[in-house]
């Protein structure tokens, strides 16, 4: 074979190769192409799915600041109903407990508190319901307000620690609950 057959065969070939490693970087490129437009869709997602929940957290603060408030406003009116030279007014203790009932549903729900464990049986009164014994319910969500609204969560919220957000959510469990026991028993009281 001539030098001129050489260099054409040659020629040949790296130009077959070329077209190989052509068409090799070509598929490769495509589906990099294909995987960096679903990798930006993705994080476009993300991105969209994180705003949003950060302007519903924003668009309900005024709301659960104005149910904190609230329920201590509501709170300070019912200890001042236990002075001892005042008789319970049984309507408006009903209606200051279903209030705090209402905002502490509202206000587990905008924390996004965990929900608390159901049981299957309810819990039963075996005390007689007179004043004495709501005065005591009375007291009792006294110190179950006292003890919700001094959680370290509503004192620095970049720091969330698994017990504090735990206490939060039994706290406004036991302060519906609560609420719910003595507007139940004032409601009876009121009617006797």
């Amino acid at each position: 074979m001539s030098n001129w057959g050489k260099i054409a065969n040659r020629s040949v070939v790296l130009f077959c190769v070329l077209l190989t490693v052509s068409a090799a970087a070509r598929s490769q490129t495509r589906p990099n192409n294909r995987t960096l437009d679903e990798y930006d869709r993705t994080l476009n997602v993300m991105k969209n799915d994180a705003k949003a929940a950060t302007e519903r957290r924003r668009s309900l603060f005024p709301q659960i600041n104005e149910d904190f408030q609230r329920i201590q406003v509501i709170h300070n009116e019912i200890v001042r109903m236990l002075q001892p030279d005042k008789s319970l007014n049984y309507d408006r203790l009903a209606d200051l407990t279903g209030d705090i009932k209402k905002r502490s549903a509202r206000l587990r729900e905008n924390l996004s508190l965990p929900e608390p464990e159901k049981t299957n049986t309810q819990p039963t009164h075996t005390e007689a319901v007179d004043e004495a014994h709501l005065k005591k319910s009375i007291a009792d969500l006294h110190d179950v307000i006292v003890s919700f609204v001094a959680n370290p969560l509503f004192k620095n919220l970049g720091v969330v620690d698994a017990k504090v957000v735990d206490a939060a959510g039994d706290n406004l469990d036991n302060i519906i609950s609560l609420s719910e026991e003595i507007r139940r028993e004032a409601k009876l009281l009121g009617k006797k």
